[in-house]
């Protein structure tokens, strides 16, 4: 055999093993990490797509607030190469709690919902949001609720998916797939809101469908922060979730016991204050339907909402999948 004709054949083998045992390892691949400070810190690496590849690991990341973390913390998304940040929260969430970042870290405030006076979801919304949920009134007494996190935010999030206001917020995720465009290959990106749980999960979501994984990966990954937001969620009497700004006690576990004595303050049970606000892959149907409703298909939307046409999102792929 001529050795030009066997080094080829042996070259092609070493691609092959080397796919086979990328897709081993990424078929196993953990996606969540543990963090002193925040919560749901997650990789978006590993998925399937459906052109048989996979989404590229420790590229793109996920979670909650960085207000809180740690200096160990810091060093974590240092060894990741994260030194970008897009935080989708509100400029007042973001004042009151701003991010602990490493030295040089580019930060970019992309709020979703809110303004530099809060949340402005007034109270007729609230109530008829509190009613819709068949929660008692006592819900509406926006000290007692408030001061056991934002319940008003996460309930009006929750209903708002497939409405046309819900549709017109996707609009502000633009930067966040012009930024992937042009990102060099040696750095990583990090994008979160508070919990990051309903507008990091919709991020989540249209950047996982434009590179083309499958609808029951993408809903897995949205209804995950269910339980990424319950440390110790197998123990009843834990209160460490009252050390993060990204969790709260309407998340929690229905077992919790500090979480069953607000609930009957409130006149009211965990199941039902927590079943209100629980993701729910439903949530992100009703979101794509209505996208495609409005815009025709989902790359009609975002060619026209995103700036992603045909060859630009080619080239996500190229760039975060393997």
């Amino acid at each position: 055999m001529h050795p030009t004709h066997r080094d080829n054949l042996l070259n092609h083998r070493q691609v092959i093993l080397y796919d086979m045992a990328m897709t081993q390892s990424l078929a196993n691949f953990r996606r969540s990490m543990p963090m002193e400070g925040t919560l749901n810190f997650r990789d978006l690496g590993g998925y399937v797509t459906n052109g048989n590849k996979h989404v590229v690991p420790r590229r793109i990341f996920r979670s909650a607030n960085l207000s809180q973390i740690t200096a160990s913390d810091i060093e974590t998304l240092q060894s990741l190469g994260i030194n970008t940040v897009i935080d989708f929260r509100g400029p007042k969430e973001s004042q009151d709690n701003p991010d602990r970042l490493p030295p040089g870290t580019d930060y970019y405030n992309s709020p979703v919902i809110g303004t530099s006076a809060g949340d402005n979801i007034d109270d007729y919304t609230i109530s008829q949001l509190v009613k819709a949920a068949s929660l008692p009134d006592s819900m509406l007494e926006k000290d007692k609720v408030l001061k056991h996190g934002p319940y008003y935010r996460m309930l009006y999030l929750v209903n708002s998916y497939g409405s046309e206001a819900h549709v017109n917020m996707l609009r502000a995720y633009r930067p966040l797939f012009q930024k992937l465009l042009t990102f060099p290959q040696e750095s990583n990106l990090l994008f979160h809101c508070t919990g990051g749980r309903d507008r990091t999960g919709v991020g989540a979501a249209l950047l996982l469908k434009t590179l083309g994984v499958a609808d029951d990966a993408i809903e897995a990954d949205f209804v995950a922060s269910n339980t990424w937001l319950q440390p110790d969620r197998d123990e009843p009497d834990s209160t460490r979730f009252l050390c993060f700004h990204s969790a709260n006690v309407f998340l929690q576990p229905s077992a919790n016991k500090r979480f069953q004595r607000v609930a009957q303050s409130l006149c009211t049970t965990p199941d039902r204050i927590r079943g209100a606000v629980e993701l729910r892959p439903e949530l992100l149907r009703r979101m794509f339907q209505a996208v495609d409703t409005k815009y025709g298909s989902f790359d009609a939307f975002l060619n026209q909402e995103l700036g992603i046409d045909a060859d630009k999102r080619a080239h996500l792929k190229r760039l975060y999948t393997l």
